[in-house]
């Protein structure tokens, strides 16, 4: 795009946000502009999906509700620009200069982009990337950022009150008096991060990893850093395990879903149980006897299944993206796409990968494992026994294959 361009656009945006004729909404969709100096420019409302500004100086300028989602903005200065509410699902923040800059109410959870991988049209989950930004001081309140990486990034008294951090990285990140009261850490990385003065009262952090971080050197008046419902006793257990059958036989009319996520059942015997489209994301089941369970799609992300007993079990489609599977025994597992079908039952021609994107599957019993069309990006297979295992279809690249025996297994070359 030109210059005159541009600024044609811009100058016509400026008259739709004053309501005056010849005004138009600025859509600048796609469009590449990295390096651009658009600072101080009135860009409420706009919609700027999958633009590149990386590197581009938008300091004091306003992006609140604006349609971010999938933008490249890696290295760019939004030294105190406002992004109030605006979508920034999967966007590209890394190494940005964002001190100061208002992120109320902004969305800055995983974003979904189409690729094909082998001809194949997959949809592939993108967390928001912030690692190495500068945030120092910058506004998060109730700002919605599950998954997102923050890792070594500056957020010196930031405020993060009420923010959803679920399962975000904040590893080795300078969090020297943030604010993060009553905001939620469940399942979040915290590891070697700076804490002195920070403020956690009344945070959730159950499931947080701490490693190097001593809390006595921040405020943590009510913090939740345990489970309160932790392990089950086996009527109420078997009592939602029936309401959850009845919900899979009735097609979803009756019964109720089963959600343990992060809840413990850690040792629990559930060979041979149908587990199918259950919400398991970030339960403990390390230890868990799942021998022949039915486990199709349902949902383990960041599960704990170290040294399960996971021999003969179905698998197929199943979500376990950063799940630790350490030591499991999955000989002849099915890990494999399951089959989609419509609402009237019939099949539906389309299929559902199973998902081990980033999931630790050192020393692990692969065995004859299916594994088929499975994502398996960032996958450690260290020391893994893959003999004889079917791998073909499945997208493997950057797994972690140092010592993982395939002899008389099937993948593509």
């Amino acid at each position: 795009m030109k210059s005159s361009e541009l600024l044609q656009a811009i100058s016509e945006h400026r008259l739709y946000l004053d309501g005056k004729p010849g005004g138009r909404i600025l859509n600048l969709k796609g469009a590449a502009l990295a390096g651009s100096d658009l600072s101080k420019q009135r860009l409420q409302f706009s919609r700027l999906g999958s633009i590149d500004l990386s590197h581009a100086v938008l300091t004091r300028s306003s992006f609140d509700n604006s349609d971010l989602f999938g933008a490249n903005l890696a290295g760019a200065n939004l030294s105190f620009a406002s992004l109030v509410g605006a979508d920034l699902r999967g966007a590209n923040l890394r190494k940005a200069n964002l001190e100061g800059a208002d992120f109320e109410r902004a969305d800055l959870g995983p974003g979904q982009g189409v690729v094909f991988v082998s001809g194949e049209r997959r949809v592939r989950e993108t967390p928001a990337d912030l690692t190495g930004a500068n945030l120092k001081g910058a506004k998060l309140t109730g700002v919605k950022a599950n998954s997102a990486d923050f890792s070594y990034a500056n957020l010196m008294g930031a405020t993060l009150a009420g923010a959803q951090l679920n399962g975000a990285n904040l590893s080795g990140t300078d969090l020297t008096r943030a604010d993060f009261t009553g905001a939620s850490l469940r399942a979040a990385l915290l590891n070697n991060a700076r804490i002195e003065d920070a403020c956690f009262d009344g945070a959730d952090l159950r499931r947080a990893e701490l490693r190097n971080v001593d809390l006595t050197k921040a405020s943590c008046q009510g913090v939740v850093l345990h489970e309160t419902d932790a392990a089950l006793d086996d009527e109420a257990f078997k009592l939602r395990l029936g309401q959850h059958v009845d919900w899979i036989v009735s097609n979803g009319a009756r019964g109720r879903r089963l959600d343990m996520s992060g809840a413990s059942l850690a040792g629990f015997n559930l060979s041979k149980v149908d587990l199918s489209g259950a919400k398991l994301t970030d339960c403990d089941l390390t230890g868990a006897d799942l021998r022949g369970a039915k486990l199709c799609l349902a949902q383990l992300d960041k599960a704990r299944l170290r040294g399960c007993q996971l021999a003969g079990a179905d698998l197929s489609g199943a979500s376990l993206a950063r799940a630790d599977l350490a030591g499991a025994k999955l000989s002849g597992a099915k890990l494999g796409p399951m089959a989609i079908r419509g609402a009237d039952g019939r099949p539906s021609g389309r299929d559902w990968p199973a998902d081990l994107r980033g999931a630790s599957l050192v020393q692990a019993d692969l065995a004859g494992a299916d594994l088929r069309n499975a994502r398996l990006e960032g996958t450690d297979f260290t020391s893994a026994d893959l003999t004889t295992a079917d791998l073909r279809g499945s997208d493997y690249v950057n797994a972690i294959l140092s010592g993982a025996k395939l002899t008389g297994a099937s993948y593509d070359t």
